[in-house]
Formats: structure tokens, sequence, C-alpha cells
């Protein structure tokens, strides 16, 4: 009894000395990534940057803000991934901490040699974020950007990730990019930012085409109203403003819509298959400078009518661009098909984009008003 008292004892003391956290790294050991890059050197080598906070820079509620910069941009290159980040770490006394990162920046060239080999790290470390913001940089590079000082916020790695909100867009985190890139077919849309020279600030740009039958190498840019109208498609436009062209003579009305809807139907007879892409959305009237009053029927129906055709013809010359120019399903149309035809799905998939090409897309809009605004006519 004595001895197995004594064996217990033991044990006790054992577990209070190897039950500590003993490779605890305190946060004045850790180098806080905030926000990564990746880019191609002109030698063909990978380039990795990282945006790491520097906590005396950003200040707190007692010292208010502070005259330090908040962060450092720190760049290597290597073989891969890893191999640059051990390169970068040489340049740093804290050891690189990735579980804050909030941004990935994507260059130019790095999208056009393709993305597949590059990301394996980003899905395989269990220390990496999922929940960060991906954007491909237009003409210019990831260090580029991640180097340029915020308006608004700190850290520029904040102020992209509330960009896409601020247009009205869902974000678009890296998990998202994954689930999206798995399924074979078509091509995956991320939202693009380009460094402007003359404010030396970033400026959201579109969204880039990654072609997914080809290693997700980059196969052309939308331009940002193009891309609001592809993410409305998408689901991912929370909301809208909507412009008629107008002339000097009629003027423009404008309306700010809001719950975008979309609805996408595939069908196939002995034609072949088509598609049919319903859009909706309701909204106010923001700016008037027409002679129509929104408070008559017949007037209010015909602003509807108006902006619903506007939307229609830029959806539908959005359509023609990406079966015609770039040949890319560009909407996630593929995933449709998929759902309705899951057996031929599997001879389309690794051609879908071909395929969608040529298939016959029509598009519907419907935009109603829900308020006026607070006058009638134009003032």
């Amino acid at each position: 009894m004595k001895k197995s008292m004594t064996t217990i004892c033991l044990l006790l003391i054992l577990s209070t000395v190897t039950a500590g956290c003993w490779n605890l790294k305190e946060p004045n050991q850790l180098a806080i990534v905030i926000g990564g890059g990746l880019d191609m050197n002109a030698d063909g080598r990978l380039e990795v940057s990282s945006q790491i906070a520097v906590p005396a820079g950003l200040g707190g509620p007692d010292t208010g803000p502070s005259k330090k910069r908040s962060f450092v941009v720190v760049s290597a290159s290597g073989k891969d991934f890893m191999d640059a980040g051990q390169n970068l770490q040489t340049q740093l006394s804290r050891t690189l901490f990735y579980a804050h990162r909030q941004t990935i920046l994507i260059g130019q060239r790095m999208a056009e040699q393709g993305m597949d080999k590059y990301l394996d790290m980003v899905v395989r470390n269990p220390k990496s974020e999922m929940r960060s913001v991906i954007f491909v940089v237009k003409d210019g590079t990831a260090k580029e950007i991640l180097a340029t000082e915020p308006v608004f916020d700190p850290l520029i790695s904040t102020a992209l990730g509330s960009v896409q909100s601020a247009l009205g867009m869902k974000p678009y985190y890296y998990r998202e990019f994954l689930c999206e890139s798995r399924p074979k077919g078509g091509t995956v849309l991320l939202p693009a930012v380009s460094y402007h020279s003359t404010t030396k600030r970033f400026i959201y740009s579109g969204a880039a085409i990654l072609n997914k039958e080809n290693s997700h190498k980059l196969t052309g840019f939308l331009k940002p109203d193009e891309s609001y109208y592809a993410n409305w498609i998408k689901g991912r436009q929370r909301s809208l403003t909507v412009s008629t062209s107008g002339s000097q003579s009629s003027g423009s009305i404008s309306l700010r819509a809001q719950a975008l809807k979309s609805r996408i139907r595939v069908a196939k007879d002995s034609n072949g298959m088509r598609v049919h892409i319903h859009l909706s959305g309701k909204g106010s009237l923001v700016e008037n400078n027409s002679m129509r009053d929104p408070s008559q029927e017949k007037q209010l129906r015909k602003i509807e009518e108006i902006l619903s055709r506007e939307v229609e013809r830029a959806v539908n010359k959005l359509v023609f661009k990406a079966q015609k120019q770039y040949k890319a399903d560009i909407f996630g149309i593929g995933r449709h098909v998929h759902n309705k035809y899951p057996g031929e799905w599997k001879q389309l998939q690794n051609n879908w984009n071909e395929t969608f090409s040529r298939i016959p897309v029509t598009v519907e809009v419907q935009l109603r008003y829900e308020d006026p605004g607070q006058t009638n006519s134009s003032i």
C-alpha cells in the first residue's frame, strides 16, 4: 500500500512538470504577419513578401496614435514558399507567425505563370489562416501594394479586407477560393487591385479570371463595373448603384439596388443546351436628372423598365465578352450543369470553357423601386 501511494505521488509530480506549455512563445518573440504577397522575379524565382505589424506604431486607447510606422514589409526569394520564408526569417529577430494573416496578394506576373504549384503550403500548413481575403494585383506586384500607406486604417491588410464590403460585395476569402478551385471545369474570379502611382495608394481594379483548366493561369481582367455584374450573377453582390446612360436632353437616373438575387436555369432539348440568367433587385432612387416624376405610377414603371433594360444590355455585353473574347465560364454556370446533368458533366468538365463559349445564354433583369427619394420630379 505504501509503495502504491509513493508511485501515485511520483506520477502526480511528473504530470505537473510535463503538463506545462513547453513550446510556448510570448508575443514579444513573434513577428505577426498581417498580410502576405507572392510575386515572380524577373529571373523566374518566387518572391514572398510579408507585412508585419509593429505594435509600437499602432498606439492604443490611452496613448493615442504613434509617430512610428505601424508595419514593416520584408521580402525574400526562394525555390518555394517555405524556402523563401526561411530566407525571409534571416532578416528578423522574431519568429514569423502566420495565424493572424488577413490578406493574400498575388502579383500579375505570378498569376500569369499559374497558381497551382505555389499554393500547397497555404493549404497544408496548420498555422495558415483560411479566412484571409485574396486579391490579384493588376499591372504590379504584391510587394508594392503591401508597402502602401492606407487612408483610414493603420494596416493596408485591414483596408483591403474592407474594400469589398464598401463596394457592396461579399468578402472573398481564401477558403472560398479553395472550394471553387476543387471542381473541374470553368474559371475562378478573384478580386483585383492595382497601385495608383499618383496617389501612391491602391484602387479596386475589377476581377481577375483564372483558368482552372490550365493550372489557374491568368486569362484576363474584368473592369470594375463588369465585376459587379459578374458577382451579381454568382450571388456575391449585395448592393449596386445602377445608372441610365442618359443623354444631355433626357438626363440620367440612378437607383441604389439592394436585395440582389440571381437565378440560373439550365435546360436541354433537341437543339442542345441553353442557359437563362434572371437577375432581380429593389432599392431607392438616389438621383433623378430627368423630367420623369416617380410619384406617378406610369412614370415610375417606365423608370424601372429603363433601368432594367440598361442592366440587361450591360450583362449581355459581359456574357458576349466571356464567351467570345475569353472563352471562360466566369459565372459558375458549370456548377448548375453539374447539378442538373451529372452524367453529362463527366464528359464536359475537362473542356467546359470551350463548350460554354458555344451555348446560347439569355438574360432577363427586373429592377423595382421601394423609395422614390425625398422629392418627386427633378429639381
